[in-house]
């Protein structure tokens, strides 16, 4: 196994023990039962009777599940054969019956007329989007997805044409007595079936707004992530493919990863027994068997349906399956790179996806190859691998999550929408029948005026949250956010509210959306390479030299082969501040290839950085503030006093000052026209010695002599 962790594809191994190699244990059950009988066969609480179809029962199944028209005429035929029992007594015994002044005749046409309609309307309500998406495809395939809206708006397009057949159909009461027909109770039956299509109507649209808001959010927020995650799967899938080819599953130089991969071993229990000299031989290859035994029926079930079932050796299955966890994701990748990898290299290159996938798909091969090199420095490690599949089984996770989310959100959504509507049919059927209630309505709405007022920043809230979660979505389930400076990642979202974990101390915190609307929130997950700025402090006396030195480090790090992977090759330093002319202060800037999502992954890059920034600092050697020196008192800087006459003092203190004045760039007693440009010691010179002369009292002549310069005005140093 250390050969193939080097990359090489060895075909023998060696034992040095009598023990045979180490295989895939079987996790066992034993059961106190008779022999083929499992737990699952008692069943608690129950006495023993088998529920089964009887003939009839089959025979009517087998009805239903035949086609449509077998199960609607299975739904309609019985009702519609006892609905004809009392039609056929009005027209023959009863022919004289009546309700009011209309023959009973009449109205059992008209109920049996209707019973048939209701079918007849959900027929073309559920005929309606293959409809759309034969004449709509025409035009334009993009909107061939709204077909979805119409599948799943089937009963209340149902409701909706039926009402309208129903009102339409209401003279067919009085077929038989055209003089009676207003009668009191046709007239309300008929105003009944007025408001009922304007409830239908309310309710398809209420319907019809949440499965757009649906549909679109889905096709914004999370149709380019399938189709990238599909994508990647797929790639997956031909990898694994060509590493089959090569070698074979549980052979020796992958038994560990395979087993991992497909989950049909306890790995570790099975490691311990073998440290222990327990025989597991008999039972290493039982996993191996039942997906053998269930590949087999799965072909049998695609012969019979067409379909692929139950197919648990094709590519795809093991792949999706070994997604499902951390730890199967890492043997998958693992055994990828390992199969592909040429011997002696410890990276993949291009050329050996072409040299297993063949000249013939190096198209292939080298869209693979972009996909799997994120870094885009021409080779793919084993680390870099890992990351990658580990990341396509979280982002499902996390997608499918935010999914279920954002379902339960919009079904709470509908339900509000509902209790509405609600609301608004109990004010319709109150406005078509009671005509004091129809009077009062201007008081109605100056009542509902003012509840408005006082439900107002419910509804402010409610409105918010809606477009905070379905227009803005700012964050999705398993993202890492920075809200108010402070590190998030998210758990939960519903409609009023999303909860977090805090990275620092994993703490649970909960934000209601409309105050999240007013909040920055800086989407880590989001975001592409991401760079970091680090300011350090350091001596004031250090050289433009040795921050070019120090730079010319760091880029030699950044661009090592151990480090190209982590970090871009665009680095720099800036000089920041010099405080109080007592320290310099610098600041890095070095660029991630990845944003800050895998909190280990930033820290363990950042704590690379820093050592060596830290021991770049010492190798220059750039000194912290106040310098390298040795503190005063140490050993290699004692401290020590020397008494010296008053003489020798003073003229110490005249030779500093002397030191000091010969260091200046200007003498103390320049004048201010020698520090400045010619044209602006003019402009300042002439307005002074104006001012003076005014103050003065004198002209310009007669105070040429009693007047000081600007020079003599100007204080003398001593």
């Amino acid at each position: 196994m250390d050969d193939l962790e080097m990359g090489k594809k060895t075909a023998t191994v060696t034992i040095t023990s009598c023990d045979p190699p180490p295989r895939p244990v079987l996790g066992r059950r034993k059961t106190t039962g008779a022999v083929g009988e499992t737990i699952t066969d008692h069943k608690l609480g129950y006495e023993g009777e088998e529920d089964a179809l009887t003939k009839v029962g089959n025979f009517l199944w087998k009805i239903h599940n035949a086609s449509i028209i077998t199960r609607y005429a299975l739904y309609i035929l019985p009702v519609a054969a006892l609905l004809a029992i009392p039609l056929v007594l009005a027209d023959t015994v009863y022919a004289d019956a009546r309700a009011g002044n209309i023959r009973l005749l009449g109205l059992f046409i008209w109920i049996e007329a209707v019973w048939v309609g209701l079918w007849a309307c959900k027929l073309v309500a559920s005929a309606l989007p293959l409809v759309f998406q034969a004449a709509c495809g025409i035009i334009s395939t993009g909107i061939r997805k709204y077909s979805l809206v119409l599948m799943a708006l089937e009963i209340p397009v149902s409701l909706f044409l039926w009402s309208i057949l129903a009102w339409a159909t209401s003279h067919m009461i009085c077929a038989f007595d055209d003089k009676h027909c207003g009668d009191a109770w046709l007239t309300t039956l008929e105003t009944a079936f007025k408001a009922l299509i304007i409830v239908a109507a309310m309710f398809l649209a209420e319907k019809t707004f949440v499965q757009l808001v649906s549909v679109n959010y889905h096709r914004k927020q999370y149709d380019a992530k399938i189709r990238e995650s599909k994508k990647l799967i797929h790639l997956l899938d031909m990898l694994y493919d060509a590493s089959r080819a090569i070698f074979p599953e549980y052979c020796r130089e992958f038994q560990e990863e395979d087993a991992e991969i497909q989950g049909n071993t306890l790995t570790d229990v099975r490691k311990q027994l073998a440290q222990a000299g327990m025989q597991t031989k008999v039972f290493d290859d039982l996993g191996r068997v039942r997906d053998k035994v269930t590949a087999a029926f799965g072909a049998m079930a695609s012969d019979i349906t067409g379909k692929q079932v139950f197919n648990s050796t094709a590519a795809h299955s093991i792949v999706v399956e070994a997604l499902e966890t951390e730890r199967a994701s890492k043997a998958l990748a693992r055994r990828l790179w390992l199969s592909i990898v040429s011997e002696g290299k410890d990276v993949l290159y291009q050329h050996d996806l072409v040299e297993i996938l063949g000249q013939q798909r190096s198209e292939a091969a080298e869209e693979i190859f972009h996909v799997l090199d994120r870094d885009g420095n021409g080779d793919v490690s084993l680390d870099e691998m890992e990351m990658l599949v580990v990341n396509v089984g979280q982002e499902r996770h996390n997608r499918a999550a935010s999914m279920q989310d954002i379902s339960e959100a919009i079904a709470v959504l509908d339900r509000l929408l509902s209790a509405v509507v609600l609301f608004a049919i109990a004010f319709i059927y109150a406005t078509y029948f009671s005509k004091a209630f129809a009077a009062k309505t201007t008081q109605l709405w100056t009542t509902f005026t003012g509840l408005a007022f006082a439900i107002g920043g419910t509804v402010t809230e409610f409105l918010s949250c809606c477009i905070f979660l379905f227009i803005k979505h700012p964050y999705d389930v398993g993202d890492r956010v920075d809200i108010n400076q402070v590190e998030l990642v998210v758990e939960h979202i519903s409609l009023m509210y999303s909860v977090f974990r805090r990275v620092d101390n994993e703490k649970t915190v909960q934000i209601p959306h409309n105050v999240a609307n007013t909040l920055w929130i800086e989407n880590v997950s989001r975001s592409k390479q991401m760079k970091e700025r680090l300011s350090i402090n350091v001596s004031a006396a250090t050289s433009m030299e040795d921050v070019l030195a120090l730079r010319g480090e760091l880029n030699k790090f950044v661009a090592a082969p151990e480090n190209k992977r982590d970090f871009m090759a665009e680095l720099d330093i800036e000089l920041r501040n010099v405080n109080d002319l007592d320290k310099l202060e610098l600041r890095v800037e070095i660029r991630h290839k990845s944003n800050f999502a895998n909190e280990q992954l930033r820290n363990a890059r950042r704590n690379k950085f820093m050592v060596e920034l830290l021991a770049a600092t010492r190798r220059i050697p750039i000194a912290p503030p106040g310098g390298s020196a040795p503190a005063l008192g140490d050993p290699a800087n004692p401290a020590y006093s020397v008494a010296v006459s008053n003489v020798e003092a003073e003229a110490a203190r005249l030779r500093h000052a002397a030191e000091v004045e010969g260091s200046r760039l200007f003498p103390s007693g320049s004048g201010l026209c020698m520090l400045m440009p010619e044209g602006v010691s003019s402009a300042i010179q002439n307005p002074a010695a104006a001012m003076i002369a005014g103050v003065m009292g004198r002209s310009n002549g007669s105070a040429a002599e009693g007047r000081r310069s600007v020079d003599d005005m100007l204080p003398r140093r001593l």
